[in-house]
């Protein structure tokens, strides 16, 4: 019996396509990865005067590709809708409507950002994931690029923060790095890359976010406050989602900490007050408590 993906590949069908069900594995195939974007999640290194060290790479896909993919398997089938919600967020339901079977679907996420256009995009990237779209990145391994070695570059704002940015060395060994990944585990898992006509350094189609990630320290550091907080780990989730970020309520201690790491700036702040208040309310009902008790 051949191993998995060593046989010959599966045949590409016409596109485009007539249902979801035919659909469903032709979306979720890898991109291929010229396609690909990558932006720091977050900086690596306390040094406050010579800045980070490193930075935490992880890969994205921009609103165009997601576009890209849609239009070019299923484009007559699928229709976003946008709900504008509280606290910055917008709704993005995609109906895939299914003429031979019947039966609509549809899927819906939640997407934030510090404008209209980045909350549309945000909002129709995680509905598109709940299809296939992209699914397949979430797969791909972070990596850590150093400022030794050349593959990101550090420059200090006039606010006085450090930001770290990607060379063209660093974009040149994180697709190698890609290639290998779809080479031992993407093709296998996802199937071939379904090619868009790509170009490498092409513009993309999303915002760059003007909104800082916070580094690892200060992460670390609100991690060890809400843990301190002494709740249980659903309950810690609860006010990291509050904040901003978006995991679920049976998230690991690391997965919780890897979320604050992604906070921005102003959502770090937010968690601190929310820590801040779960820690008066402790206070409140340990004097209420004693007094009980006295």
């Amino acid at each position: 019996m051949p191993e998995v993906g060593t046989g010959p590949a599966a045949p590409t069908p016409r596109f485009p396509l007539g249902s979801f069900r035919d659909a469903a594995l032709e979306l979720r195939r890898p991109f291929e990865g010229k396609a690909v974007k990558w932006k720091v999640q977050s900086n690596i290194g306390k040094d406050a005067e010579k800045g980070p060290s490193a930075g935490l790479v992880v890969a994205y896909m921009d609103r165009g590709l997601v576009i890209d993919r849609l239009n070019m398997v299923i484009p007559h089938l699928w229709t976003p809708h946008f709900e504008e919600r509280e606290r910055g967020h917008m709704l993005c339901r995609i109906v895939i409507a299914d003429p031979i079977h019947g039966d609509d679907i549809s899927r819906e996420d939640v997407g934030e950002g510090g404008t209209l256009k980045a909350r549309y995009s945000d909002a129709l990237k995680r509905a598109a994931v709940h299809l296939g779209v992209g699914v397949s990145l979430n797969r791909v391994p972070k990596s850590r690029l150093t400022v030794a070695d050349k593959r990101v570059g550090k420059w200090k704002g006039h606010d006085g923060k450090w930001h770290v940015d990607i060379t063209q060395a660093g974009l040149e060994y994180l697709r190698l790095r890609y290639e290998q990944w779809l080479e031992q585990v993407g093709v296998a898992a996802f199937g071939e890359p379904l090619l868009h006509g790509d170009l490498g350094d092409a513009q993309g189609d999303d915002e760059v976010s003007d909104e800082s990630i916070i580094d690892d320290h200060s992460a670390v550091d609100l991690y060890v406050s809400l843990s301190e907080v002494g709740l249980l780990n659903r309950q810690q989730v609860g006010l990291v989602n509050q904040a901003g970020a978006h995991i679920q309520g049976n998230a690991s201690a690391q997965e919780i900490q890897a979320a604050v790491a992604s906070l921005t700036e102003d959502q770090a702040t937010e968690l601190e007050r929310l820590i801040g208040d779960r820690m008066d309310a402790n206070d409140r009902d340990r004097q209420r408590r004693s007094e009980r008790e006295g």
